[in-house]
Formats: structure tokens, C-alpha cells, sequence
């Protein structure tokens, strides 16, 4: 007795045809991305101005903290010291301090700066835990008598004016010296207090 062997069954070119057809047709109904929905549905950021790093190390006669302080670097522009709007930072125990304008360690605007330093605290029945709404606020007096914490007075003692270009700048030391020196005035244009965050106003 003879079998005939059986044909497995094909599928003809025309019929692959069409299933290709139908999968890139499929592909092209795919879901947009996030990115994509956020475009259409919101306006074009603006332009990103460019930036400069600026960032370094603070010592204060030799050490990087302060007790309790909290030692800050703040940038102000010395044709608007009136305008009351600082960029600042918090240095970390080691005296390390980097600017964030966009993202972290990016810097500053480019521009020229007047460079001051204070130290703060926390008031007592704050926790330093703040949120994205509420950040912490920093409370004199200041660490440092009031010695570098006035861009009037900063802005002509000319290691504490810097103009920053690109690619800017990460190896800033500023070496502090407080001890023996008296209690500084209050300036006009003193910071007596900050927020823990990049700018403030």
C-alpha cells in the first residue's frame, strides 16, 4: 500500500505580500510617546540661555564647617544690587560647592559676578526637610560677622569679582579668615537670610 506523501500547507507571495503590508500599517497606529504627547499638548519651552560651571571649595580659617552653620556661596550681579535676586548654593561638609541652573553642576548664566559667602542656620522647630513648594529657610546672624555676606562691599575686593565664560570654572578656592576679625556692619545689600535652593529672590 502507497501514501502519498502530504504537501505542508504555504502561504503564497501575495499573501505575504499583504501580511507585511498589515504590520507596517500596525506600526504606524503606534501609541506616541510621552515626549510627543507633552509637545502637542504644551507650549515650546524657551530658549535655555547658556551657562558656565562655577564651582570650587570654601574653607573658613582652614576648616569647612561651622558648628551648626550652614556655610553658603551666593552670585549677584554688580549693576543690580538693588534687584535683590542671588543665585546661591550650599556648600557640603568638605567645603564643596557647585551652581545648578538647568541641571546639577551645570552652573551659572555666563555673565561677571559678585561672589559672597554667609553662614546660617535652621530655625530650632525646623526639621530641613522641606518640599518642592516649601524649602527651608536659612536665619542669621551670620557665622561670619558680616565680613563677606555684602555685595557692595564685595564687588572691590577683586578675588571676590569673577566674570564667567565657558566652559567655566570647577577648581574656585576661597579661603575665608574670620578668627580675630570684629563683628562687621550690616550692609544695605547684606544676606541675612537664603532658601536651600538655587535662586533666590
Amino acid at each position: 500500500m502507497c501514501f502519498a506523501a502530504r504537501r505542508a500547507p504555504g502561504f503564497s507571495l501575495p499573501f505575504l505580500t499583504l501580511l507585511v503590508l498589515a504590520a507596517i500599517a500596525l506600526e504606524g497606529c503606534s501609541k506616541p510617546s510621552r515626549e510627543d504627547e507633552y509637545s502637542k499638548n504644551n507650549a515650546k519651552p524657551p530658549a535655555q540661555e547658556p551657562v558656565a560651571k562655577f564651582a570650587g571649595r570654601v574653607t573658613v580659617d582652614g576648616l569647612t564647617q561651622l558648628g551648626g552653620d550652614h556655610i553658603f556661596v551666593f552670585l549677584t550681579d554688580p549693576q543690580k544690587l538693588d534687584k535683590h535676586k542671588r543665585l546661591s548654593t550650599r556648600c557640603d561638609p568638605d567645603g564643596r560647592f557647585e551652581f545648578k541652573t538647568y541641571l546639577p553642576g551645570d552652573g551659572v548664566p555666563l555673565g561677571k559676578y559678585v561672589v559672597g559667602f554667609v553662614a546660617l542656620h535652621l530655625p530650632k522647630k525646623a526639621t530641613g526637610m522641606g518640599t518642592a513648594d516649601s524649602a527651608p529657610r536659612y536665619l542669621g546672624p551670620d557665622g561670619l560677622k558680616n565680613l563677606y555676606n555684602d555685595p557692595e562691599k564685595n564687588k572691590d575686593i577683586p578675588e571676590f569679582v569673577v566674570e564667567v565664560t565657558q566652559p567655566g570654572r570647577t577648581d574656585y578656592e576661597f579661603n575665608l579668615t574670620v578668627s580675630g576679625k570684629e563683628q562687621g556692619s550690616l550692609g544695605r545689600y547684606a544676606v541675612k537670610s537664603l532658601g536651600d535652593a538655587p535662586a533666590d529672590l
